[in-house]
């Protein structure tokens, strides 16, 4: 080893050394701010506890993915040309359940011949451990009590989803897909899956993690409201792309009590979960949806989307003011479809 190579070493650790200073002495700063933010509110104890929290949240943080990948699985069928292209905005919710039978292959094959590639559907675990796509309200239609975890695959499997829609003798039979079959298809089309997990048990994780291949890591963005599934899920493989469902925080007596508490609930999504867990978007109810709202979660690198928006003007407003994607029933609502006809 001559002194040449000697030097470039000792040269890349300083700037290595030099790095971490600069991030450490940021995260210090950032610290200092909400401390004296929060102190300066009368409530240091909660100060010292964001203090442990964000400092503990450098030790467990996740590898966010990349954004450009982000970008690429939204605008799958809009060749680049988002968010000019219309088809980009909406995601269609169960594959537009007003439009096709619910979390079918039918609405999906639907939302491919519009031209709309994002699509959510509900996913959950079978009682002999299949993970399915059907909503529980589809199985209470076909006269079946309980949750999906109380069926076999074999009895839902018998059930004709077309049978119990508004529009089914205009579809042939459908029955409930498995997550396997949806891969499947996914293999052979341009389309952006968002699968919603409504059951976070732990045999969920299990398989969901067992399902994890190269079309799930590059056609699903998985959706849940359980920060701690998207944490398992990406600890194992953090190029799966994971989104939060938040349900309205009005919901809860204790947010309705004081506007700071709600400001810190918030932030502490937005600041401290969502930089731990890497998660890429996040769904926000439309009542609770603005501008400063967006802003705060786009500064983290999370991209927002609103549900559930049905009407044409909503979508019109979310496109062209809030300029944010939107969850939606029905894609026949779409304002530019309307115009045309």
């Amino acid at each position: 080893m001559n002194i040449f190579t000697i030097f470039w070493f000792l040269l890349k650790m300083f700037y290595q050394l030099l790095c971490c200073s600069f991030s450490f002495l940021t995260f210090l700063f950032n610290v200092f701010w909400v401390m004296c933010n929060l102190a300066s509110a009368g409530i240091p104890w909660i100060t010292v506890l964001l203090v442990v929290i964000c400092v503990l949240s450098k030790f467990v943080k996740l590898r966010s993915p990349d954004e450009k990948r982000l970008q690429r699985l939204l605008a799958s069928g809009s060749q680049g040309l988002y968010p000019e292209d219309l088809s980009f905005w909406p995601i269609a919710h169960r594959g537009a359940g007003y439009d096709a039978p619910e979390n079918s292959k039918a609405a999906l094959k639907k939302c491919v011949a519009r031209g709309y590639r994002n699509v959510l559907v509900d996913a959950g675990l079978t009682a002999c451990g299949q993970i399915v796509i059907v909503n529980r309200l589809t199985l209470e239609k076909a006269g079946l009590s309980g949750s999906i975890a109380v069926h076999k695959l074999e009895s839902l499997k018998k059930i004709n989803i077309a049978e119990l829609h508004p529009m089914g003798k205009h579809f042939e039979a459908e029955y409930v897909l498995t997550l396997q079959e949806l891969l499947e298809y996914l293999e052979e089309n341009r389309l952006t899956v968002f699968l919603y997990i409504s059951d976070n048990s732990s045999q969920m994780i299990e398989k969901l993690k067992a399902s994890i291949n190269a079309v799930f890591i590059e056609r699903i963005i998985v959706i849940t409201r359980s920060p701690v599934t998207i944490y398992q899920l990406r600890k194992v493989n953090p190029d799966v792309i994971c989104g939060l469902w938040t349900e309205k925080s009005l919901a809860l007596p204790l947010l309705k009590a004081s506007t700071l508490i709600t400001s810190i609930y918030g932030a502490f999504f937005r600041n401290i979960i969502s930089p731990v867990i890497g998660i890429s978007v996040v769904f926000l109810s439309k009542e609770e949806f603005n501008l400063h709202i967006a802003e705060l979660w786009r500064n983290v690198g999370v991209r927002p989307i609103v549900y559930n928006v049905n009407s044409p003007n909503e979508k019109r407003y979310f496109q062209k003011t809030m300029k944010t994607q939107y969850l939606t029933d029905s894609l026949r609502s779409e304002p530019h479809l309307l115009m045309k006809a």
